[in-house]
C-alpha cells in the first residue's frame, strides 16, 4: 500500500530523529568514557601517604598515643614533614605528648610532639650561636652536644642533646633554658679567653635510642650565684644545677680556672677580638636576611 506524502515525510522525520538521538547518545557515552578514563588515570597518578591524624582534641601536654588514627591521604594535601608510617617510631611512643593544643583532624608533624614527654618551661628561648664549630654534615633536626675543649686537652660537655632547629655554614639555632643560656655564655667567654680552646658541637649517631649526655662543664662561681638568684630559672633546673656541683665538679672547675689564669694578661683583648668577630658575623647574616625579604 503506497504511503501518502505526509506519512512518508513523518516517517522520514522519525527516522532522522532516532538517528540524531543515537548520535547524541553515542557522543555522551564517549564523553563519559573519556572522563572516567581520565579520572582513573588521575587517581592512579596520585601519591598517597599514610599519615597520623588527630582523632580528638589533644590539650598541650596531653598524650599522643591513642588519640590519633592512620589514614591514606593525597601527599599534596599534607605537610611535607608529616609523620608517616615510615618515621612514626621516632616520634610516636607511650610518653610522647603534644607541645601545643591539637585540634581534631590535625595532621601530626614532628614540631607538634615532645618525644620524651617533657614540656618546654617558660624560660626556654630559641638561641643562635655562630662561634661554635659545627660538624660538616649537620642538618636541621639533628641532636647535638656542645662541648668545650681546653688547650691542655680536657674536654667538657656544656649543654647536651639539643635538637638543631636550623643551621647554616657557621650558625646553629637551638632551644635553651635560662640556666643553659648562662652556662653557654660563660663557656663562650672562656673559649674566647683561651686562644687554644675549642667550642664545638658533636652529633648523636642515633638520637632516638641514645640517652642524653650529662653536662660536665661547670660555670664560674659568680655565674652559679647569678643562676641561684635568677627568678627566670625553673625550680627543676635549679635543683638539677645544685645536684651537679659535687666535689668532683668543683675540682673540674679548678682545672678550668687554672687554664684561664694562664691567659690573664691577654684575657680582655682576646675576648674583645672574638666578640668583634661574633658581632660582625651576626650583622652580616642579619643584613643578608633583610635583603632576602626585599626590605630596604
Amino acid at each position: 500500500m503506497a504511503m501518502n506524502p505526509m506519512q512518508k515525510k513523518a516517517r522520514t522525520s522519525f527516522l532522522l530523529g532516532m538517528l540524531l538521538m543515537f548520535v547524541i547518545a553515542a557522543i555522551i557515552i564517549a564523553f563519559l568514557v573519556l572522563q572516567l578514563t581520565k579520572t582513573k588515570k588521575e587517581e592512579e597518578s596520585i601519591v598517597y601517604k599514610e599519615v597520623y591524624i588527630v582523632s580528638q582534641e589533644i590539650k598541650s601536654g596531653g598524650t599522643i598515643n591513642g588519640n590519633f588514627e592512620i589514614k591514606k591521604v593525597d601527599s599534596t594535601l599534607v605537610p611535607d614533614n608529616a609523620i608517616t608510617s615510615d618515621n612514626s617510631v621516632e616520634y610516636i611512643n607511650d610518653i610522647a605528648t603534644a607541645r601545643i593544643i591539637l585540634s581534631k583532624g590535625t595532621v601530626l608533624t614532628p614540631e607538634m610532639i615532645s618525644k620524651d614527654g617533657k614540656q618546654e618551661t617558660s624560660d626556654v628561648r630559641l638561641q643562635e650561636y655562630n662561634m661554635v664549630i659545627l660538624p660538616t654534615y649537620l642538618s636541621a633536626g639533628d641532636y647535638i652536644d656542645i662541648r668545650l675543649r681546653l688547650p691542655s686537652g680536657e674536654d667538657y660537655i656544656v649543654i647536651s642533646k639539643k635538637q638543631v632547629e636550623d643551621t647554616n655554614e657557621d650558625t646553629v639555632w637551638v632551644k635553651v633554658s635560662e640556666d643553659e643560656i648562662l652556662t653557654m655564655s660563660n663557656a663562650i667567654v672562656e673559649a674566647y679567653i683561651m686562644k687554644g680552646s675549642l667550642l664545638y658541637a658533636t652529633t648523636y649517631s642515633d638520637a632516638g635510642m641514645q640517652q642524653q649526655s650529662t653536662p660536665t662543664y661547670v660555670a664560674r662561681n659568680s655565674v652559679i650565684n647569678l643562676m641561684n638568684a635568677d627568678p627566670n630559672i625553673a625550680d627543676t633546673a635549679r635543683k638539677a644545677l645544685a645536684a651537679r656541683y659535687t666535689e668532683t665538679a668543683r675540682a673540674q672547675r679548678d682545672v678550668i680556672n687554672q687554664a684561664t689564669n694562664n691567659y690573664s694578661d691577654d684575657a680582655l683583648s682576646n675576648v674583645e677580638e672574638s666578640l668583634e668577630e661574633e658581632i660582625e658575623k651576626q650583622q652580616t647574616a642579619r643584613q643578608e636576611y633583610i635583603e632576602s625579604l626585599g626590605i630596604n
